[in-house]
């Protein structure tokens, strides 16, 4: 029984300092990390999420990940809550004068596992509702592809005897998503991106206007009308109603664009009400910070696991909620590849032209 309490007296003693090095070692891994490969995505290739595994990579590429998290976005959080646990468990396990009243600072079970089950059930509840905004942008940006394909494809065949301004609106629907990309980044138009499919005066009308993808869209419809207007000598052709028909379905087109692209304005110009993400984070730093203090004398020196375990939990859930309740930031391991629906966009627009102009003879 002595070699036993010795045994114990060793553990409790060592058991303190290993977790506190264990503790800042590991919220320094998981800070580095997240500030290192948190790089800007790399236009349209694979690995242009920043070197981070995705969801579809298997389960020890995902489960054994410390990048892309979003841990950085609750580093102080953990530290203070972890901190907190430390001080108390050592300051109560280690003093005789506070040692004998732990019995009476326990809290009973029940009303603290309900309280951990609320907190998780509201924190379930706010992740669930930021990845319905993530699914709904990625949705908005695949209409994009599938509509720009359509209007591109389309205008080809339907707009042959007007090239130049056919042309035009190929070019101006492709501008549309840079331009859209760069306002969901909050970013000013960069040039480089639109050199070989606007000349530099429209690229400087772009940039001056106070909503670039709206201005660009505004350019299709000008061009589009020029293409399907009906002239007076075609009033009592048979033509007349074949070009009334192709405009209306070009309209369509347009307005899918245009609606799409204001969604997902939307998703950016409205986060979360502020009423409910300060609440949840108020009740989840009273509740982290007051579990040493009201479950510390059941946990003993294990409170120093245990909290932080704990609150990586919570405020990771929290953390991923934050990370994709707006998708659009670049450099994040979770945003929307948006250069990804960019370039296939692009990628789309050069095979449909290199076909329409194979077949005209051109190439």
């Amino acid at each position: 029984s002595m070699l036993a309490a010795t045994r114990i007296d060793i553990f409790s003693f060592l058991l303190p300092p290993y977790c506190v090095l264990f503790l800042f070692t590991f919220v320094y891994r998981i800070a580095a990390l997240d500030v290192v490969k948190c790089v800007p995505h790399s236009c349209a290739i694979k690995g242009a999420n920043g070197g981070f595994p995705t969801s579809t990579d298997g389960w020890f590429a995902t489960v054994f990940s410390s990048g892309g998290r979003a841990f950085d976005k609750a580093v102080w959080p953990f530290l203070l809550v972890s901190a907190n646990a430390v001080f108390w468990t050592v300051l109560v396990n280690a003093s005789d004068d506070i040692n004998p009243y732990r019995a009476n600072i326990r809290l009973d079970k029940t009303y603290s596992y309900g309280l951990a089950f609320t907190l998780g059930l509201i924190l379930s509840f706010r992740l669930n509702r930021s990845i319905l905004r993530f699914w709904t942008a990625m949705n908005r940006w695949g209409d994009m592809v599938v509509t720009s394909r359509s209007m591109v494809s389309s205008i080809l065949v339907h707009g042959r005897d007007n090239p130049y301004h056919r042309d035009q609106i190929v070019c101006w629907t492709a501008a549309i998503s840079i331009a859209l990309k760069r306002r969901l980044r909050q970013l000013d138009i960069e040039s480089s991106e639109l050199l070989g499919i606007l000349t530099k005066e429209q690229i400087e009308d772009l940039k001056n206007s106070n909503n670039p993808p709206l201005y660009a869209a505004n350019m299709v419809r000008r061009h589009l009308k020029q293409v399907m207007d009906v002239r007076p000598d075609m009033n009592h052709s048979p033509l007349s109603p074949a070009r009334s028909g192709e405009m209306r379905q070009h309209e369509k087109y347009l307005d899918g664009l245009i609606h799409n692209g204001g969604n997902l304005e939307s998703i950016l110009a409205t986060p979360m009400p502020l009423i409910y993400v300060a609440h949840i984070r108020s009740f989840l730093i009273i509740y982290l910070v007051s579990l040493p203090y009201l479950l510390g004398a059941a946990w003993e020196w294990s409170t120093i696991i245990i909290v932080p375990l704990i609150a990586a939990i919570y405020l990771g859930l929290e953390a991923a909620s934050s990370e994709v309740e707006s998708p659009f930031d670049k450099g994040r391991s979770n945003d929307l590849d948006l250069d990804l629906y960019c370039f296939t966009i692009l990628k789309n627009v050069q095979q449909l032209v290199k076909r329409r102009n194979e077949k005209d003879g051109l190439l």
